[in-house]
């Protein structure tokens, strides 16, 4: 790998990098797609989904660090042979580091080699997420149920060619 370190998180690591993971989120969503809610109310709805989550092991979270500090995190899952792109946010000074490449090269090495399939959701009006997934390889498949956000899907074997290190 180059500069950054990228590991998976533990859940025991959980109540140590809660609050910065939501301080690179926050700092993201407020230009992407603000609530307008306090921080304060933002922080207690995303606390009780994602934690608990990330507590039954039904998504999992690479943290990426450049020395001791974290300059982003990449939330998934893979079930039934789909790896899914939950979220990924990295803080400002970090887009366009070469941190991207690093995680996904180091994704294909951890996601089982039997994945047949890569799909993530894109709000509608971010249309950078919406420009990094068609450059991974995913189409357009659908909407969210509120119509709010795209549905893309590809092969995985796609993503995993154009990241692999051999």
């Amino acid at each position: 790998m180059g500069r950054f370190i990228i590991r998976q998180m533990q859940t025991e690591e959980i109540p140590i990098y809660v609050n910065e993971i939501f301080s690179v989120l926050a700092g993201n969503m407020r230009t992407i797609a603000p609530t307008g809610n306090t921080y304060e109310k933002d922080y207690e709805i995303w606390l009780k989904h994602a934690v608990s989550a990330w507590r039954e092991e039904k998504n999992r979270v690479i943290l990426m660090f450049d020395g001791d500090v974290l300059c982003g995190y990449f939330q998934y899952s893979v079930n039934d042979k789909t790896f899914r792109m939950e979220e990924i946010q990295f803080q400002k000074e970090y887009q366009g580091s070469g941190l991207f490449a690093e995680l996904y090269r180091y994704l294909i090495t951890i996601i089982p080699a039997d994945t047949k399939y890569v799909d993530a959701f894109a709000n509608k009006r971010n249309i950078k997420s919406q420009e990094i997934l068609k450059h991974l390889g995913l189409s357009v498949v659908g909407e969210n149920k509120n119509g709010k956000s795209l549905h893309f899907k590809g092969a995985y074997k796609t993503l995993a060619e154009r990241y692999s290190v051999e």
